[in-house]
């Protein structure tokens, strides 16, 4: 029987660095495609999925266990990937990649082109609003959890998401 994620974290503080491990390993790939679905940039988000985890472990300690760690850790992952794209002056634009993480192989063509035409409009969206975006509909987030996890006010994370349906419907009108 697995440990509860409890018991790892509880491990983890007392610096086991198999325990750490083991929690790394049920998030790491939650954690990697968070990060591609906002840079669009494989080894972008890797860098980024391991700084969340170094990052996570020096914290560990502040961690509010009444909450859920995968939260905590899509909420570090998220705002250092903020802070690359707003280092970014460009968007970096990966069709393929793209594709191939939101479009199935079972799609037709008709229907690939239109959701490849709906995701490259998303990232000619404002940082924070692609974010929200994405999150909220590409990830199934709640306007509350995306505001935990970008450090802003619900009312804000409305506001951008409401902004960025503006735009995308008149961009693909």
């Amino acid at each position: 029987m697995q440990p509860s994620e409890q018991e790892l974290i509880a491990h983890s503080l007392e610096h086991d660095a198999d325990a750490y491990g083991q929690l790394v390993e049920r998030y790491k790939r939650a954690i990697y495609r968070r990060c591609f679905a906002l840079l669009r940039d494989e080894d972008a988000a890797e860098d980024i999925a391991q700084e969340t985890f170094i990052a996570a472990y020096y914290k560990l300690a502040s961690f509010d266990q009444s909450k859920k760690l995968s939260t905590w850790l899509f909420k570090i992952s998220t705002n250092k990937c903020l802070d690359v794209l707003r280092s970014r002056k460009r968007f970096v634009d990966d069709e393929l990649a793209i594709q191939k993480m939101v479009a199935p192989s079972s799609y037709d063509s008709t229907r690939q082109a239109e959701d490849n035409e709906v995701l490259m409009a998303v990232t000619r969206l404002d940082a924070p609003q692609r974010v929200a975006i994405s999150l909220y509909y590409f990830e199934g987030k709640t306007y509350d959890e995306i505001a935990e996890m970008m450090n802003k006010p619900v009312g804000s994370i409305k506001g951008w998401i409401n902004r960025a349906k503006k735009i995308l419907r008149k961009e693909l009108a």
